[in-house]
């Protein structure tokens, strides 16, 4: 199926749509290990906190939600850009598709001996 997928894109997109995507796969795949990383890190200075009492606990799990929020924010415009990033594709491909069917019109009407 992924040979599939690959020969789609290439043939409605060329190289260029393909590389976008494999590299956005990518970006996820180290978002996600970033996120584990730093999972484990907040474990870890949670677990130091509690040693030092309950003001420093509650210091760092402000810390940890402050984090999360701008994670989360910054996840969100992301996925903005990736949309917004999509439709002007999608734009694209069909003006590229709409000027092949004019031409391709223009060009049977002026030599209708199927030259085209």
């Amino acid at each position: 199926m992924p040979q599939l997928w690959g020969s789609s894109l290439l043939a409605h997109g060329g190289n260029e749509v393909l590389t976008r995507r494999v590299s956005s796969i990518a970006e996820l795949k180290v978002e996600k290990d970033r996120e584990a990383a730093r999972k484990v890190e907040d474990r870890k200075a949670l677990a130091d906190a509690k040693e030092q009492g309950k003001d420093a606990v509650a210091a760092v799990k402000a810390r940890i939600v402050q984090d999360s929020a701008a994670s989360a924010e910054a996840r969100k415009v992301e996925k903005l850009r990736v949309a917004a990033e999509r439709q002007v594709e999608k734009a694209r491909v069909a003006a590229e598709k709409k000027a092949k069917q004019a031409e391709q019109r223009v060009c049977a009407q002026y030599h209708p001996l199927d030259v085209c």
